[in-house]
């Protein structure tokens, strides 16, 4: 039978004679909860661009937006030490607004960032956004011809095809926007036609092409 004078004894041997394992523990111990709260304690700041997603069909931004972020963030330094700024992103989602001017507010969701690192502070946090009903109409394409002054006087007749396009843009543009360019270059040779492909481009405000930009222009001249 182990007597109670048994075990102190024991006791008091174990404690003597590894008292350097102990203060061993004790040492990593503390440098792990020194490691560990250390940790928690840093942050870093990155400035990047902001994404505007799902503006509402027929609808266009008229103002002026902020197109970047500043971010605070804060994790462990093993993580933010590596951390690329392409791996953070910024977006705001517009699919639930509606025509007139409003504010957006910012959160930590509107900030994607890897696991493990959280969001402090992002600045702008609201950002105003404007929208305006866009409208549609259809504008007849004019062919704008470049070339030699003797190549132009041959000219008898042009032809466009298809002839007009359907075009979105604010009610204000349209005031400026009557036709449709499509440049075309003719060459100085004898031929009786010259066709070529080419794009229609809208330099006027929010306007756009709605569909295929691209028409086909044919030139005939005198024989």
């Amino acid at each position: 039978m182990v007597k109670g004078t048994d075990i102190a004894h024991f006791i008091r041997g174990f404690l003597r004679n590894n008292l350097g394992l102990k203060a061993l523990a004790l040492g990593l111990a503390v440098a792990l909860w020194w490691f560990v709260a250390g940790e928690s304690k840093v942050q870093v700041g990155f400035v990047v661009p902001l994404e505007i997603r799902s503006v509402p069909q027929g609808l266009t931004i008229t103002n002026k937006v902020e197109r970047q972020v500043e971010v605070r963030l804060s994790g462990p330094p093993s993580m933010l030490g590596t951390l690329q700024q392409a791996e953070v992103t910024a977006a705001i989602d517009l699919s639930g607004a509606k025509p007139g001017r409003q504010v957006v507010h910012m959160n930590d969701r509107s900030i994607k960032v890897p696991q493990g690192i959280k969001v402090q502070r992002i600045y702008p946090n609201a950002i105003e956004v404007a929208l305006e009903r866009l409208e549609r109409r259809r504008l007849p394409v004019q062919a704008r011809i470049s070339g030699s002054p003797e190549a132009r006087r041959r000219i008898v007749k042009i032809e466009v095809d298809p002839p007009s396009m359907e075009v979105e843009a604010l009610p204000d543009d349209f005031t400026r926007l009557v036709t449709l360019p499509a440049p075309v270059s003719v060459p100085d040779n004898r031929s009786e036609s010259f066709s070529e492909n080419v794009r229609v481009e809208l330099r006027e405000g929010h306007a756009r092409i709605v569909g295929n930009p691209g028409v086909r222009v044919t030139v005939y001249f005198r024989k």
